[in-house]
C-alpha cells in the first residue's frame, strides 16, 4: 500500500485502530482491508478529483466532524439503499460506495450516481482505483 501513498495527493494523518473500528460498527460493517491500511496512513485522502470521507478522529474532531458516519446518513436521505456503504464524493453529488455483505464492506468500488440512484463498478480494489485515476 507505501507505494500507492505516493499517488495521493493530500498527506492528512492517519486515524488509529480505536477510531477505524468505531466508524464500522456504526456503519454496521467493517472495511476492506485496503481502505483499513489507507485510513491508518491517511484520512480523508484525496484521490484525483474523489475525496474520501474522513473518520472521525478523537485527536481532531473539528477537522474531521463531516465524517464518513454522518455522509452515510445523509446519503440514506438522498436514497442510498440499504446495503451500500458511502466512502467518498467528487463534488457533483456522485459518490464512490462500496457493497455490504455479512458485516463486512466488499472490495470492489462503484460510482452512486444520485440523480438516477444507478451505481456503476469502476474499479476491482482500491489500489486499482488509486492507479486508475492517477495515471498520466
Amino acid at each position: 500500500m507505501n507505494e500507492i501513498i505516493a499517488r495521493i495527493m493530500t498527506k492528512k494523518p492517519g486515524v488509529g485502530e480505536m477510531d477505524i473500528s468505531a466508524a464500522e460498527e456504526k456503519l454496521g460493517a467493517a472495511f476492506p482491508v485496503q481502505f483499513h491500511q489507507l485510513y491508518k496512513l491517511v484520512n480523508n485522502a484525496e484521490i484525483g478529483e474523489w475525496l474520501l470521507f474522513p473518520i472521525k478522529d478523537r485527536k481532531n474532531v473539528k477537522k474531521t466532524w463531516d465524517d464518513i458516519v454522518r455522509q452515510n446518513i445523509e446519503a440514506r436521505k438522498e436514497g442510498l439503499a440499504e446495503g451500500w456503504v458511502v466512502v467518498g464524493e467528487d463534488g457533483t453529488g456522485d459518490k464512490l460506495c462500496l457493497k455490504t455483505s455479512n458485516g463486512l464492506m466488499e472490495q470492489e468500488i462503484y460510482i452512486w450516481y444520485h440523480e438516477d440512484g444507478v451505481a456503476e463498478q469502476i474499479a476491482p480494489s482500491l489500489k486499482e482505483l488509486i492507479i486508475l485515476l492517477t495515471e498520466d
